[in-house]
Order: structure tokens, then sequence, then C-alpha cells
């Protein structure tokens, strides 16, 4: 996850909010505007049966009674559909606002990932270019594809296993999203870091000093494997043909780190002690 999609699920949660706002206030404005004309209606009533009662001048006779009840029904009908309709047509703005919201909320998200995207592409673009351009020596037209890119399985140099003659791990080309010198680069140098957070939504993985060349990772890399018993439990691996990545930690010039090996093939690298990467 890169620093862009941080604000993705903000917005997202501010226009479900927005939603989750506005509805039960526009229900609660539409129930209101049809009681209020219910209670006066209903105190209207009420005078006019104690008029009714105490003028006996003025008093009907049964049919003419039930003939002004039905009258005053169909009336307090017609009055409360007309109510309704009246508080319908004065909520029924907020649906556009509310769903004007929620789709600029969408777009926003949208937007913010084709950024990170292309932001993405155009560093692993600078990391290939400068690893292809470190190794080009040691790299052959069979080591490139058609369109001249070097193959992700390259191997751009080896390094022997301490106390096993033959016996060697590869570092690779590799892909910024899996493994090899471009993934350790584009995850792990501040100079060449692409801006992903490998799942993580705190900081940037653990990082390289700015100033550490693709030279000292290699030396990185070999001190790491010559550290006490890491060559041992590397050959161990590979005569059991176990591709599983797996974790060494070594030191190199008093700072610790973390060699992740798959098989013969170098995962990643990177100082350990904080905001590490799973094995």
């Amino acid at each position: 996850m890169s620093f862009f999609k941080k604000t993705n699920s903000l917005v997202l949660a501010l226009s479900l909010a927005t939603v989750t706002i506005l509805s039960p206030t526009a229900a609660a404005y539409a129930e209101e505007r049809v009681e209020v004309p219910e209670l006066a209606k209903k105190s209207q009533q009420v005078e006019l049966t104690e008029e009714e009662t105490v003028t006996e001048e003025e008093t009907v006779t049964e049919e003419e009674t039930v003939t002004e009840e039905e009258t005053v029904t169909e009336e307090e009908t017609v009055t409360k559909e007309e109510e309704i309709q009246e508080a319908q047509v004065r909520v029924a703005p907020l649906i556009p606002i509310v769903l004007i919201i929620v789709r600029a909320g969408v777009m926003y998200i949208k937007y913010k990932n084709k950024v990170e995207e292309a932001y993405e592409k155009v560093k692993e673009s600078y990391v290939k270019k400068e690893v292809d351009n470190r190794y080009y020596r040691q790299t052959k037209n069979a080591d490139r594809d058609w369109s001249g890119d070097v193959v992700p399985g390259t191997t751009l140099e080896t390094f022997k296993l301490k106390g096993y003659k033959g016996e060697y791990i590869d570092l690779e080309y590799g892909d910024p999203d899996d493994y090899g010198m471009t993934h350790i680069l584009s995850r792990h140098h501040p100079e060449y870091w692409t801006g992903d957070y490998n799942g993580y939504d705190r900081d940037p993985l653990s990082m390289f000093n700015p100033d550490t060349s693709m030279r000292d990772i290699e030396e990185i890399i070999q001190s790491v494997i010559d550290y006490r018993e890491n060559s041992q439990w590397m050959k161990e691996r590979l005569d059991k043909g176990n591709y599983r990545p797996k974790g060494y930690v070594g030191y190199h010039d008093g700072q610790l780190y973390k060699l992740v090996v798959s098989g013969n093939s170098i995962t990643t690298l990177y100082p350990y002690g904080w905001n590490e990467v799973e094995d």
C-alpha cells in the first residue's frame, strides 16, 4: 500500500457517514411534517365537539352529524396525503446531494489509485534502469527479452557458502514487487523506494542509509551468509530442495541485517529490527 492509499479509506468513510447522517434527518423531517398537522386537526376536532355540546340550539339530526363526520374524515384524509406529498417534495432534493457526495468519494479513490499506479511504474522503471546500468557488463544478449529489458531470472552476482565448495546463493535481477536486486532497492532504499508499503499502513519498510550503493549491498549479503551457521543452514535447505523463503540474520560493520533466501535465490535484504517483512 502506498502513501496515496491512506486517504482512500478516509474519503469512503466520510461519504458513508454523510449518507448515515442525512438519511435519518430526512426521514425525521418527513415524519415531523406529518405529525404536526395531525395534532392541529385533533385540537380543532376537540374544540368543535365542545362547542356542539354547550350550544343546544345548534344541535343537528343524527343524519346530518354522520354526514359532517364523513365530510371531516374525507377532508382529513386528503389533507394528510397532501402533507405527506409536500414532505416528500421537501426531502427529495437531499437524495441527489447524498449521491453526489458518494460518487465524488468513489471518483476520488479511483483517481488516487491511478496516480499511485502511474507513480509506482515510473519509479520501478527508474530502479530497473539503474540496476541495468550497474550490471550491464555482467549481462548478455541472452539475458534480455525482445524489448531489450533484462529477464527477471538473470543472475547478477553469486555468493559462495562459507565452508562448502561449489555451493552458491544467487542474487538475480528479479522484479520490484517480488525478489532480487530490483526488489531490495525499490522496497528498502530511500533513493529507489517506489512508495509501496507492502501491506503496512504505518511507516515505510526498514531502509538502508541513503548513501548505500549496490556494491555495499553485495558486501552486506556476503557478510550475512558468512555469519555463524547461516551457510550451514542454507546448505541444508539446498539439499532438501525447500524453496520456502527463510530469513537469516547477520552483522555487517556493526549493523544487523536480515537476508531472505528462497532455494538458492535471494528474495530480499534489509536492516533488521523494525517494521520487518514476514518471511
